[in-house]
């Protein structure tokens, strides 16, 4: 684990009291980028009415009658410290545990939603992603995305897209992922390059369609 980050943490929007220590494995994207950093387990599990037990080379975590394991190591990287015996854990894992999702729309803070908290929050149309991505992203990176290339607007495929895919695409099958389903969509990678792509054009005073500019 890294050094001890300031932030807060939520579990269905209730702030749980937990350090936050830095992921010095993660990889960088764009935007606020903690939900790889390490939590304590046992006050997370505390508030989704969950427990745990250690495992040879792994934890069980047990929710709703049902168990999910979490791999001590995860393609070479540590999935979890032991401390004390206080267990740190990537915040991201403990959400497979329970089907949920999570947020990060800010430095400040991040949240863990199980899958029968109705996430709000998310887009529902183009539109409210770009105000969402207007407040998201410092002017250095929007000027940067205005005078992109449009044929080249592939490179924020594993920075900005993979935040849209983990933060609005996975977490729901309603809001702005049902606009993308009726429209006939069916990845998730091409719904995060649409909502790019889109927002591209926004930047430009542009109008668009879904599919517009689609190779």
């Amino acid at each position: 684990m890294g050094a001890l980050v300031v932030i807060d943490v939520y579990v269905n929007d209730v702030k749980v009291e937990t350090p936050v220590y830095r992921d010095t494995n993660a990889l960088e994207i764009a935007g606020p980028d903690n939900l790889s950093d390490f939590v304590l387990l046992a006050p997370v599990c505390e508030a989704i009415g969950a427990s745990f037990s250690l495992q040879d080379n792994g934890i069980a975590i047990l929710y709703s009658g049902e168990s999910y394991f979490i791999d001590e190591i995860l393609f070479g990287d540590p999935n979890y410290y032991i401390s004390n015996d206080h267990v740190y854990i990537h915040f991201w894992a403990i959400r497979y545990a329970m089907n949920g999702s999570l947020k990060q729309d800010d430095y400040d803070s991040m949240y863990l939603y199980t899958a029968d908290f109705e996430r709000l929050d998310i887009p529902a149309s183009l539109e409210e992603c770009y105000a969402a991505l207007d407040a998201l992203l410092d002017d250095a990176f929007k000027e940067a995305l205005r005078d992109a290339d449009p044929n080249e607007l592939y490179v924020y495929h594993f920075g900005l897209g993979m935040w849209i895919r983990n933060n609005w695409i996975y977490p729901s099958e309603n809001r702005i992922t049902k606009v993308f389903v009726d429209a006939g969509f069916e990845e998730a990678d091409g719904m995060s390059s649409a909502i790019i792509r889109g927002y591209h054009y926004y930047l430009n005073g542009l109008p668009y369609e879904l599919g517009d500019g689609e190779p």
